[in-house]
């Protein structure tokens, strides 16, 4: 198999050396990899970038010299552009000298009744030979597990060909597996790539804030493991909602939460309440604004004086008793 590209590995540098021949210097193209060889093959070539900011001497003609660049990059520190030795991410970087003969017109053309020169016929030759030589490699690399980025295309892919029976898995080792964490690019899945619905069995650990636009439902316990607090929906009488079972809110114009219990909204918990941490003053409105019916089977004691509103109906039901002091 004859050579077309060397690969050797950042070294701190800007110069490195290449061995196969090629008919002009655009042919020569570089890509700057972040390698890593204890993947299996396929999986080794973490990220990769094409680099024009080259030159060839024209003293050396096998030889690159990387130019200067203004930032950082991933692969190379600035301004020298030397290729770093081991990438912003912690693997070794890996340069991709290779040669890419260009078919689109041949080095040299023969009229009718001109000369031909050996060197021109050899040029023309050689342009066939390199780039059948680039195609063979290119072939053993994909049979190999190879597969550069855009060699296969989307529309070249038939619509439900790739199943999960296609990707490789392994229940223990990640490196096995055909989509890891470092296959997916930073920032890469939006919530446009998430189902509407995401059903997660088993725990979800979340570091920072998680904030829900919508309704979200637990079908199990929901423990909080924090000594900070828990901030309930809160919002004036008018805002309650739609009563369900089991609904908890703060409401600002009682000062005071409030639960659902299946048929009305009812303050929860309060207590006695005072200044400095007492507990000693037990606090009611003096206005009933809202038909109300004592709770069967109970009996009420209120701190009077007490308003009711014209229209508003307090029923106390056969055997309980509704008592102001």
């Amino acid at each position: 198999m004859a050579t077309t590209e060397n690969t050797p590995f950042g070294d701190g540098g800007d110069t490195y050396s290449f061995s196969f021949p090629y008919l002009k210097t655009e042919d020569v193209r570089v890509e700057l990899q972040e390698y890593d060889d204890t993947q299996p093959a396929g999986d080794k070539i973490i990220s990769r970038s094409s680099i024009s900011a080259f030159t060839i001497p024209a003293g050396n003609p096998t030889q690159i010299i990387f130019d200067a660049i203004g930032a950082d990059t991933v692969y190379q520190t600035a301004p020298d552009g030397f290729v770093k030795v081991t990438s912003t991410n912690g693997y070794p970087v890996r340069i991709r000298i290779y040669r890419a003969t260009q078919p689109d017109a041949t080095p040299a053309t023969f009229f009718a009744g001109s000369a031909i020169r050996a060197q021109d016929l050899n040029d023309n030759f050689d342009q066939i030979l390199y780039i059948m030589q680039e195609k063979e490699n290119a072939l053993l690399s994909i049979q190999t597990g190879g597969i550069g980025d855009n060699v296969i295309s989307t529309s070249a892919i038939l619509d439900d060909a790739v199943d999960a029976n296609k990707l490789r898995d392994s229940v223990s080792v990640d490196g096995n597996r055909a989509v890891t964490t470092n296959h997916i690019r930073d920032n890469a899945v939006t919530s446009a790539k998430l189902a509407t619905n995401i059903d997660i069995a088993g725990t979800l650990d979340v570091t920072g804030v998680a904030t829900f636009d919508s309704t979200a439902t637990f079908s199990g316990d929901v423990t909080l493991d924090s000594t900070g607090a828990l901030t309930l929906p809160d919002g004036v009488t008018g805002d309650r909602p739609t009563g369900v079972t089991g609904m908890i809110r703060f409401n600002t114009s009682l000062t005071q939460f409030e639960g659902y219990d299946g048929t009305d909204w009812r303050s929860v918990g309060g207590g006695a309440t005072g200044a400095g941490g007492d507990a000693v003053f037990f606090e009611n409105s003096q206005t009933v604004t809202t038909n109300y019916t004592l709770t069967t089977n109970k009996n009420a004691v209120t701190a009077g004086p007490i308003t009711i509103n014209s229209g508003v109906t307090v029923t106390v039901p056969s055997g309980q008793s509704w008592v102001i002091v």
